[in-house]
């Protein structure tokens, strides 16, 4: 780490006031927006003067990158090769460089149940929750208008644009599993990582949206029979906020009728029964006798 330290000191000016920023910046790795954006920040904080050019373009960034990158300060990351590591930023796990490069994937599923003491099974592989490409580049394209102002207007083409992030099944040695969702959901920052999490609230959604994600329904309904009540009002507001009704019947049918939870919101879930539907509470397997008349759902698990 040293070396390099030593090395950025024989880098052009702008170069280095760009490699001062990397080691103040957290991230151990930068996907080339990201790596964009600070070159950009450098250049409007004083940097101009150390370039030829009136205004940071495509060519400013290359240049700085290559200097950047031949004095070992940056390399194409092992994983992500259309991303730069840092080098004076020690690694992480790969769930902090999942965030890093993503800033719209959270840990979730069986995942962060581990992380909240849900379970006390220990997931083999890293599950992820991200939103749809479309999603991205909408959110990618905003965040682009209000950070580059005007200039993303007049040389919007200059800008090396992110690409949707081409996501690694492995990352870091550990076999990762992506959840794509257009019910994209709240999640908070890990405290002491760079990482963010689903909140517990939404943890339990996700344990009835996917149970094979979360271990089984089996397991799923030991952990609602064990923990619910702890989360219950955590439970109730999102699954209030839930889009899709099926999930409110399925909450609404383990806390009432499973755990003999009485409660006024849970109770107002009925409504969104449906009579003669072919419902089921685990999404995917058969249909069966065994059956809830005040839910309305075949009870098959």
């Amino acid at each position: 780490m040293e070396s390099t330290r030593l090395k950025s000191q024989k880098l052009p000016k702008f170069a280095q006031a760009v490699a001062a920023e990397l080691d103040m910046q957290p991230k151990p790795i930068l996907t080339h927006a990201a790596l964009f954006e600070i070159m950009w920040l450098c250049f409007e904080n004083g940097g101009s003067q150390f370039l030829r050019s009136p205004y940071f373009n495509k060519s400013s960034y290359r240049r700085a990158r290559t200097q950047l990158r031949r004095a070992g300060y940056i390399r194409q990351d092992s994983d992500y090769s259309a991303c730069w590591r840092v080098m004076t930023k020690g690694d992480v796990p790969a769930e902090d460089i999942i965030c890093s490069i993503d800033p719209h994937c959270y840990v979730s599923h069986m995942s962060a149940m581990q992380r909240y003491g849900l379970t006390n099974r220990r997931p083999k592989d890293l599950h992820m929750t991200r939103p749809t490409d479309i999603m991205r580049r909408a959110w990618l394209k905003e965040h682009m208008h209000e950070f580059y102002g005007p200039y993303f207007s007049e040389h919007g083409e200059e800008i090396e644009r992110a690409r949707a992030v081409i996501h690694r099944s492995r990352v870091r040695g550990r076999a990762v599993h992506f959840t794509v969702t257009k019910h994209y959901a709240d999640h908070l920052d890990i405290k002491g990582s760079l990482s963010r999490i689903a909140t517990v609230g939404q943890t339990f959604l996700d344990m009835l949206d996917e149970p094979d994600a979360c271990g089984g329904m089996a397991h799923v309904l030991d952990v609602w029979a064990e923990h619910a009540r702890t989360y219950l009002d955590e439970i109730i507001s999102h699954v209030d906020r839930a889009e899709r009704p099926i999930l409110k019947v399925r909450a609404g049918y383990i806390l009432d009728e499973g755990m003999g939870i009485e409660n006024e919101r849970i109770e107002g879930w009925t409504r969104f029964a449906q009579r003669g539907s072919s419902r089921v509470l685990v999404a995917g397997k058969p249909f069966v006798s065994d059956h809830s008349e005040k839910w309305m759902l075949s009870i098959n698990a």
